[in-house]
């Protein structure tokens, strides 16, 4: 028995160089569209999801927990790090803004009502 994801086909359960192997295809067609400002890439990487869950919806628990672990593990190690924007770089970032937030509503406040109020 065999299945066709995105034009490859696969033996059912899949080998994990097909797996693999889709996993570099999804990649190759990420990447490609990236670069085009007509394609939506949330809709797009949902709509490849949605692909590769009809296909691992007819495997056993068992396989599809296997064809799971080496896709997403293959993805995660192919994904580029971004060095502009490490995760790390945002840290304390939230709390500074907030508190900068909240003293600029304060003197508006201020300027605007309770100065007037009180003179």
């Amino acid at each position: 028995m065999s299945a066709i994801i995105d034009g490859l086909s696969f033996d059912i359960p899949p080998s994990e160089n097909q797996i693999i192997a889709l996993a570099h295809y999804h990649r190759k067609l990420l990447d490609e569209a990236v670069f085009h400002q007509e394609i939506h890439l949330g809709d797009y990487c949902l709509a490849q999801r949605k692909r590769v869950y009809d296909f691992a919806i007819r495997l056993t628990p068992e396989q599809k927990d296997r064809f799971y672990e080496i896709y997403n593990g293959e993805l995660m190690r192919i994904a580029d790090d971004d060095e502009l924007h490490p995760a790390d770089a945002e840290n304390g970032v939230g709390m500074f803004a907030i508190f900068i937030s909240l003293a600029i509503i304060a003197l508006i406040l201020y300027f605007a009502f309770v100065r007037t109020l009180m003179a």
